[in-house]
């Protein structure tokens, strides 16, 4: 008989039943976070969300903060700010064709420089030459060269900038359209696009500063009629004082893409204006303001509803940063170099720079160089001909800061570091004397002091009094047999380094040594080797540069008397003169003074201590002192006439110095130091082309110094001695 149905089924084993309650344990847990998940999102976060969704409505838009003005020592106003309406342009509006112009322009500009710098170097190589073989004279094709060079050197090639592309048809009406809104060309502005984004992809272009009224009204007002144009208001740097300081401010810029990960602008914002050059680089933390913002509503069409209330915050303008520098000297300087370059301008001469420093600590009094442009030029848009023209050699290269950057031989200025380091080394003492006959002779060659001076027996103070160029001869050839010891107590003073001024741009200049030197040789035996070329033609000084010989006895002699390859900073030279006659402390020069509020009132104050100390023999100092307080006030020194009648006289040094920079005419230096009580002063001076010593770079110093001890003499008055 068939079983009963029910008895077929099987039986729920324990293991079933244990997977169908787990089973519907997680079912039910599920469901409950899902319920609690959409209870939180509903009723207790359901406020956030609204107020998330209006806040998408709402943008902020940044308002620039105004930098920090710059005033001198006594507060008066050297760099201010105001507000001017600009009209830019949008890289990233324009078309690919555009960019690929400006990217192109770049390469090629680049390419002109790259050819311009390499005309500079063969033509220091072909004076160096040139200089090398005095005693022959320069060939006639030497001299063709050297003129080529030179031309070639002072301008990089003209580069122009391509019309519109042909298939930028909407761009071309832009500029037309905007052109006649804002009076400027289409050519220029297209110019200053092409310009512009080759120079800083990342930023907008600066079309014109200050436009009118009207126009900016117009311009907003009908925004998408411009699409890629901006119009706002923008803060712009003001130089009340035009061309005094030039060099020294710098200019602003965008910040770029690489820059916002930077440590030091953390929490900056794309489209913040950084300093880019000079003070407003490196005090960029400090007179950088704080962005503000406003928050503004868009409605359901993508545009702004005025209508609505939003709020705003205040931006806060920078810090002000007093400097060093002495608004009235710095403007005595600048007129006592334009006066000594119009006194030698037979020579040719064109430029110069000049220093005054405090040598107890390093401050900064007056610095700068000759010639100098007007500063607010770059507080709007400037053509790429225009800041070819401010860069050209054939103009005086006015955007080149002479006193920090340009490196020279130094001529008889250099002669108390060869004089600190014979004393220093045991060579002399204070008392050795040395014969002066007029002439020294170094192997084959006779070399004779200026004018063919003969100055008979000599110590040390009376040899620097009168400048014996024999004197230092003899020093030099004796330290030649003792290794770089010249060369070392060179650079323990502060040539040949950077002095570590606060400003970006500082060369560091040359002490030529053996190592230097025969480095050099063996790389020029290499390459002429490797291009068989014939050691010595002009062939093989193009191609592998210009030393072609090692080092010899000689070279330390030029450099005793600051001669030869030596290449020096105006401020290395008055670091250096600081070192000797303050004990021996390397001050660091600097023009920062302080951090104040806007009211005037102290925040920071900015030290800048010593960067070493150097050791030598007070004896040795004052012998030194000696000979320099001669130079500048016997009979027989080499600047007497020019300071014949200066107050501080009995506390009055310094030293002239002629430096050889052949086939130009002679360079013209010199370097001051008053020993007052309360307002200590070193002044270098230095003309190029300038002639004697005594002639230009001393009545400049003279002129500086007669400001700074408040004296009304205004008398550029030229000495007669012609000394190195």
């Amino acid at each position: 008989m068939p079983k009963a149905r029910e008895e077929r089924r099987p039986p729920i084993t324990p293991q079933l039943a244990v997977r169908v309650a787990v089973l519907g344990g997680l079912a039910f847990v599920v469901f409950g976070v899902v319920f609690f998940r959409l209870w939180f999102l509903q009723v207790l976060s359901g406020e956030d969300y609204v107020s998330q969704a209006r806040e998408n409505r709402v943008r902020k838009v940044r308002i620039e903060a105004p930098r920090g003005d710059i005033v001198d020592r006594h507060g008066r106003p050297l760099v201010k700010t105001r507000v001017a309406p600009v009209v830019q342009i949008v890289p990233s509006s324009l078309p690919e064709s555009v960019l690929a112009q400006a990217d192109q322009f770049r390469k090629v500009r680049g390419e002109a420089e790259k050819a311009r710098l390499a005309a500079a170097d063969q033509l220091r190589s072909v004076e160096r030459e040139i200089r090398e073989r005095r005693r022959r004279g320069a060939t006639k094709t030497q001299r063709r060269e050297r003129r080529r060079l030179a031309h070639a050197a002072r301008r990089a090639r003209p580069v122009p900038v391509p019309p519109p592309p042909a298939d930028a048809t909407e761009l071309r009406r832009i500029y037309r359209h905007l052109g006649r809104v804002i009076d400027v060309r289409p050519r220029t502005i297209h110019e200053r696009v092409v310009e512009g984004v080759a120079e800083t992809p990342y930023s907008n272009v600066t079309i014109r500063t200050a436009v009118d009224r009207a126009a900016f009204n117009y311009l907003r007002e009908r925004s998408e009629q411009f699409p890629g144009v901006e119009v706002e208001k923008q803060y712009l740097r003001d130089y009340p004082f035009d061309k005094l300081g030039a060099q020294l401010f710098g200019t602003l810029r965008e910040i770029s893409p690489d820059e916002l990960e930077m440590e030091r602008y953390r929490g900056v914002d794309q489209g913040t204006r950084i300093g880019a050059e000079g003070i407003e680089k490196s005090y960029d933390e400090y007179l950088r303001g704080t962005d503000g913002f406003t928050k503004i509503v868009i409605n359901a069409l993508g545009s702004r509803d005025d209508r609505r209330r939003t709020s705003r915050k205040e931006p806060r303008q920078g810090q002000r940063l007093r400097l060093t520098l002495d608004l009235d000297l710095q403007r005595a300087a600048n007129g006592a170099l334009a006066r000594a370059v119009a006194e030698a301008a037979e020579n040719g001469a064109k430029a110069g720079a000049y220093v005054a420093l405090d040598p107890t600590n390093g401050e900064i009094l007056a610095l700068g160089s000759y010639p100098s442009f007007n500063a607010n030029e770059f507080a709007k848009p400037i053509s790429q001909q225009r800041y070819d023209e401010l860069s050209a050699e054939e103009n005086g290269a006015p955007l080149f800061n002479r006193a920090i950057a340009a490196t020279y031989p130094t001529g008889s200025t250099f002669k108390p570091v060869t004089a600190m380091a014979a004393l220093e080394e045991g060579i002399i003492t204070p008392s050795s004397t040395i014969y002066d006959d007029g002439t020294f002779e170094l192997g084959d060659r006779v070399l004779r002091n200026a004018e063919g001076a003969v100055n008979g027996s000599l110590a040390l103070p009376r040899a620097v009094t009168v400048s014996s160029d024999v004197f230092f001869y003899e020093l030099g050839l004796q330290m030649h047999g003792r290794g770089p010891v010249l060369q070392e107590w060179a650079r323990r003073l502060g040539l040949g380094r950077k002095t570590g001024i606060d400003i970006p741009g500082e060369f560091e200049g040359l002490i030529p040594d053996a190592e230097w030197r025969n480095k050099g040789y063996e790389d020029y035996v290499r390459c002429t080797d490797k291009a068989n070329l014939t050691h010595g033609t002009t062939a093989a000084l193009y191609e592998c540069g210009g030393i072609e010989r090692p080092w010899s006895a000689g070279d330390n002699v030029n450099l005793a008397v600051g001669q030869g390859d030596l290449q020096a900073t105006p401020l290395q030279l008055a670091t250096a003169y600081a070192t000797i006659v303050n004990g021996g402390k390397v001050v660091r020069p600097h023009l920062g003074k302080q951090i104040e509020d806007g009211g005037g009132r102290l925040v920071e104050e900015l030290r800048m201590p010593a960067r070493r100390r150097v050791d030598f023999e007070p004896g040795h100092r004052e012998a030194i002192m000696a000979g320099l307080h001669g130079a500048a006030t016997a009979a027989d020194g080499t600047s007497s006439d020019v300071f014949a009648d200066f107050p501080y006289r009995n506390v009055l040094y310094g030293k002239t110095g002629t430096a050889e920079r052949q086939p130009n005419p002679d360079q013209s230096w010199y370097a001051a130091y008053v020993d007052h009580p309360t307002k200590p002063i070193v002044v270098v001076t230095t003309i190029e082309r300038g002639g004697w010593g005594a002639e230009t770079a001393a009545p400049a110093a003279r002129l500086i110094l007669n400001e700074w001890f408040d004296l009304r003499n205004r008398e550029f008055r030229a000495g007669t001695d012609q000394s190195n």
